[in-house]
C-alpha cells in the first residue's frame, strides 16, 4: 500500500498489485475502499499493472473538507495516475464509481485505454435529487448494529451482498472497538456520503469513445427503493415520495439502458441471478468476461 498525491493536502490510497503490461485501476463504489477488490484484482496481473485506489474521504485515504463532487473525484483519479506515473489505463469501477470514471471518458478520453463498469450506470444523479428532497433518507449502504461482533458484521455482509467479504476490507472500511471488538463505524469521514450525494453531477454514458464492458445484475435503484419502502424503519416521506417517483424512474431506466445497447463501443453483459457486488457472487464470470474484453 502507498499514497498518492491528488490535490494540496489530499492524498488517495494506492494497492499496486504487480503485473506485467498496460495499467488496470479498480475503482471502488460508494463507502468502500481499493481492498474491496483483494481477491478480484490479481486474477488480472498476467496481462496488466494492476492497482486499486481508495477515494478521498474514506478509509486511509485524505478527508479533507470538500472535494466530492463528481468533476473532483474525476480529477482525483486522472492526478493519481500522474503520480504513478501513468499515461493511460483501463479503467473498472464499481457502482458509484461509474459516474468518476465516465466524466475522465468524457473529458480527458486521452487517459482512458478501455472502460469496464460493474454494475456501475445507474442514474445516480436522478435518485441524488430524490435523496436530496428528502428530511433523514436511507442510504443505498449495509448497516450494522452498534456493537455487533466481527463474525456478526462478516455475516451480515455475506448476506447482503451475496459472497465472501475480503478480509481486508473489513478492515479498511469498517471500525471495531479495540477493547470489546464491537462494530463502532464505517472508517469514513462522517458526511463523506452525504457530500457526494450533493454532489453528484448527470453524467453521460454515452459519451465516452473508448471501448466499453457493461456487466451488470439487472437491479438497479427501483429495486432499493421497493426494499426500503417495505421497511418498518423507513421515513414515511420516503415512502410517500418514492411511490410517485418509481414509475418515472423505471421508464427512465429502461429508455437509458436501450440508448446504451446501441451504442458500438459497448458491450453490455447481464449476469443473471447476480447481486450489486458482481464479483463476488459470479467470479468467475466477471473473469471471464473481463479478460475476453481486455485481450488484445
Amino acid at each position: 500500500m502507498k499514497r498518492v498525491k491528488v490535490a494540496q493536502g489530499v492524498e488517495l490510497e494506492v494497492l499496486d498489485f504487480g503485473g506485467q503490461g498496460p495499467a488496470l485501476v479498480f475503482l471502488s463504489g460508494l463507502g468502500n475502499t481499493g481492498h474491496v477488490f483483494d481477491q478480484l484484482a490479481p486474477e488480472f496481473i498476467a496481462r496488466h499493472h494492476v492497482y486499486a485506489l481508495t477515494r478521498r474521504g474514506f478509509g486511509a485515504s485524505s478527508w479533507p473538507d470538500t472535494g466530492y463532487d463528481t468533476p473532483t473525484l474525476g480529477l482525483d483519479v486522472v492526478h493519481a495516475l500522474d503520480g504513478l506515473g501513468i499515461q493511460k489505463a483501463v479503467l473498472a469501477g464499481h457502482s458509484m464509481a461509474g459516474d468518476e470514471m465516465t466524466w475522465v471518458g468524457t473529458h480527458l478520453p486521452e487517459r482512458v485505454d478501455k472502460l469496464v463498469y460493474l454494475d456501475a450506470t445507474d442514474d445516480r444523479a436522478g435518485i441524488a435529487v430524490f435523496l436530496r428532497e428528502l428530511s433523514n433518507p436511507p442510504m443505498p449502504t449495509v448497516e450494522f448494529p452498534a456493537g455487533a461482533s466481527r463474525e456478526a458484521v462478516v455475516a451480515i455482509l455475506t448476506r447482503d451482498l451475496g459472497g465472501p467479504y475480503p478480509a481486508h476490507e473489513l478492515d479498511q472500511a469498517h471500525e471495531f472497538d479495540p477493547t470489546t471488538g464491537g462494530y463502532v463505524r464505517p472508517r469514513q469521514r462522517p458526511d463523506a456520503v452525504a457530500q457526494m450525494i450533493r454532489g453528484v453531477a448527470r453524467v453521460d454514458f454515452s459519451a465516452p469513445r473508448a471501448p466499453v464492458l457493461s456487466l451488470f445484475d439487472g437491479q438497479g435503484f427501483a429495486e432499493w427503493m421497493e426494499a426500503m419502502m417495505s421497511l418498518e424503519r423507513t421515513p414515511a416521506d420516503f415512502r410517500e415520495k418514492a411511490r410517485d417517483f418509481l414509475p418515472g424512474l423505471r421508464r427512465d431506466t429502461e429508455a437509458a439502458d436501450a440508448a446504451l445497447r446501441k451504442q458500438p463501443n459497448w458491450k453490455l453483459v447481464k449476469l443473471e441471478n447476480a447481486r450489486h457486488y458482481l464479483w463476488l457472487t459470479h467470479p468467475a464470470d466477471v473473469v471471464r468476461e473481463m479478460n475476453t474484453f481486455l485481450a488484445p
